[in-house]
């Protein structure tokens, strides 16, 4: 069988095409949701998916957006997924699971079936999520903190004398130092450092609590950098969440047919 993974970020989609019976890496493509439609038959004219599945965190009207376009394309009726207490190896401490974002709640599946151990999940994104899951798979609790680029961005709203910033753009033009010589390399630096030391402090703070052979992975399209600038040792994952929805999917579509 053959599905299309949908991961529905506040920013853009990422969207992967895969064969159940395919062990081999993901491999994925962004989209945004303008002209979705158009896009979607750009780069999957051809295929012929048996089923949708869906982890959304954007707003439900985009969900909506997505599910128009799939049946359109497809008639087919995508799969949204919702967090479940005590499934697939994760419970969660959460007192209302249903408010646990899904992406978090996929991650960790997908990092526990990779790593049978205490875990510690960083999702660097438009927010970033930091989560911990014990050796027994229980979610004991995580942090959400803005992202580099919601960040950068909120400072042009409540500073009118910042200039604004091109997020693409991570050079600082300073290559004696690590401090910046304009305003705009400085906010590019500044932004970047904070959440470097956030997340290498809460590390720090979670081994402490939790011991220090504790598994650390990190995704997100933030990670490479956040991982660059921190001393502890992550597996970077780049479709942690696509990885955990193809775990969902094989699940609930094929289950019937075993």
């Amino acid at each position: 069988m053959s599905y299309i993974l949908i991961d529905a970020g506040n920013s853009f989609l990422k969207i992967a095409l895969i064969d159940s019976s395919d062990d081999s890496n993901i491999t994925y493509i962004n989209l945004n949701y303008t002209n979705l439609y158009d896009d979607l038959l750009e780069q999957f004219n051809d295929a012929v998916p048996s089923q949708v599945i869906v982890c959304n965190v954007s707003n439900p009207v985009n969900f909506n957006i997505i599910s128009d376009v799939i049946y359109n394309i497809w008639r087919i009726h995508p799969y949204l997924v919702q967090v479940q207490q005590d499934k697939y190896g994760i419970s969660t401490r959460y007192t209302n699971p249903r408010v646990l974002g899904c992406d978090r709640w996929v991650a960790m599946i997908a990092a526990r079936h990779e790593f049978d151990k205490t875990l510690c999940v960083i999702d660097c994104g438009t927010a970033v999520t930091v989560d911990v899951v014990t050796e027994s798979g229980m979610h004991v609790g995580g942090l959400i903190t803005p992202g580099i680029n919601t960040a950068r961005n909120s400072l042009g709203l409540k500073a009118n004398n910042l200039p604004s910033v091109d997020n693409n753009n991570e050079n600082i033009n300073n290559e004696s130092s690590i401090l910046a010589i304009n305003t705009q390399d400085a906010i590019l630096g500044g932004t970047l450092y904070q959440l470097s030391a956030y997340i290498e402090r809460i590390v720090s703070e979670i081994k402490h609590e939790f011991g220090e052979d504790i598994e650390c992975v990190i995704t997100g399209g933030d990670a490479d950098k956040i991982q660059a600038l921190t001393y502890h040792n992550f597996h970077h994952r780049k479709t942690l969440v696509l990885d955990g929805l193809k775990i969902l999917a094989e699940d609930i579509f094929e289950k019937d047919i075993k």
